[in-house]
């Protein structure tokens, strides 16, 4: 049965004085000759002399006249203020320079405070947070186009490039120079080996392995590094390549060998922070989405964390596998759903074994 379909519902979403019945019917008071929306802030009516109606024509044809408490003659009052909350929204991201929610609530005809309160009960966030988080997308976009990122800078709106590096660059999470390069100007040699849970790529640059790629053939393998770093200069090194591949089979198979690895991990700031958390989650056991994000401090960071787990571009050796959903459940896995369960096995029988 649909919902707010019977007399009974209706009244008592009346009671309720809910917002969501708004859209779906009107109630009118044959004492006053008022008709109204189920929200209306007034004194409750008696529940004889209250009649409902699917349509402000149907109280209008009935003589009844709108309420001027819920503005019953024009729309809901939540379809109003999400009304405002989207203009406000929109002359936020037009503003060509740093906006003034004084000015932007001027300018949809409500108070600062009011505007607060509506950014928060619709997103959660305050007006500056969104005009933050909006010139950050802006920068973001302008990096694939300015002809620097100074210029990307006062193009995204940002009044001076001590302003983005106090508020843009940290809420972007990511060092601009090396988002706008992907890999320009660097040198990666590759090679490919075998390991027990199937063939990989290995990337390494003069800092260290930069990469760990499963795949099912070089060529796919090939392309995901190409694709990752595809301004850098690649160059298939087999012979120099051989002992480090050999290594990091080995410490594959074996986790909680002693074999160190230098590291040169390229990611956002967010990222490196996530990668970070993930290698002191020990072999054989597990943390979910949530336990990460709360480690990094951002404890509502848990869809941006399973987006690095994704992102990680070291297989294994940063162990994005050991992530799972709330109560243990395996979620995706960038290399395979097998593979990842043969992996978090494999770990905890090896533990079980040293015990």
């Amino acid at each position: 049965m649909p919902l707010y379909s019977t007399n009974a519902q209706r009244w008592a979403a009346v009671v309720k004085r809910d917002r969501a019945a708004d859209t779906h019917f009107f109630y009118g008071v044959i004492s006053t000759g008022i008709y109204c929306y189920p929200s209306c802030p007034s004194k409750a009516s008696l529940k004889e002399n209250t009649v409902f109606f699917q349509t402000r024509e149907d109280a209008i044809k009935h003589g009844l006249r709108a309420c001027k408490r819920c503005q019953s003659d024009d729309e809901p009052l939540l379809v109003r203020q999400a009304g405002i909350v989207e203009s406000a929204c929109r002359l936020i991201e037009s503003s060509p320079e740093s906006v003034k929610i004084d000015e932007i609530a001027q300018s949809v005809n409500v108070s600062r405070f009011h505007l607060q309160k509506l950014f928060q009960q619709f997103l959660a966030i305050s007006p500056k947070a969104y005009a933050k988080a909006s010139r950050a997308k802006d920068f973001e976009r302008a990096l694939a186009t300015s002809e620097s990122i100074t210029r990307a800078v006062y193009d995204a709106g940002y009044d001076s490039a001590s302003a983005f590096y106090a508020e843009g660059a940290s809420r972007l999470g990511m060092n601009a120079k090396r988002y706008r390069q992907r890999g320009r100007g660097m040198d990666i040699r590759y090679g490919f080996g075998s390991s027990r849970y199937g063939k990989i790529v290995v990337g390494i640059t003069e800092k260290g392995v930069c990469c760990i790629l499963f795949g099912a053939t070089q060529k796919e393998m090939l392309d995901d590094l190409q694709s990752r770093f595809s301004n850098a200069t690649l160059l298939r090194d087999s012979e120099y390549l051989e002992p480090i591949v050999a290594s990091i089979v080995r410490k594959i198979s074996s986790p909680e060998s002693a074999i160190k690895l230098s590291l040169d991990i390229q990611g956002t700031a967010f990222q490196e922070k996530v990668w970070a958390a993930l290698r002191e989650i020990p072999a054989g056991a597990t943390a979910t989405y949530s336990e990460v994000a709360s480690r990094i401090g951002k404890p509502k960071a848990s869809r941006a964390v399973a987006s690095a787990c994704a992102a990680n571009p070291l297989a294994v050796i940063v162990p994005c596998h050991r992530v799972v959903r709330a109560g243990g459940e395996l979620s995706g896995y960038r290399w395979g759903i097998d593979r990842k369960r043969r992996l978090l096995k494999d770990e905890k029988d090896s533990g079980n074994t040293a015990e």
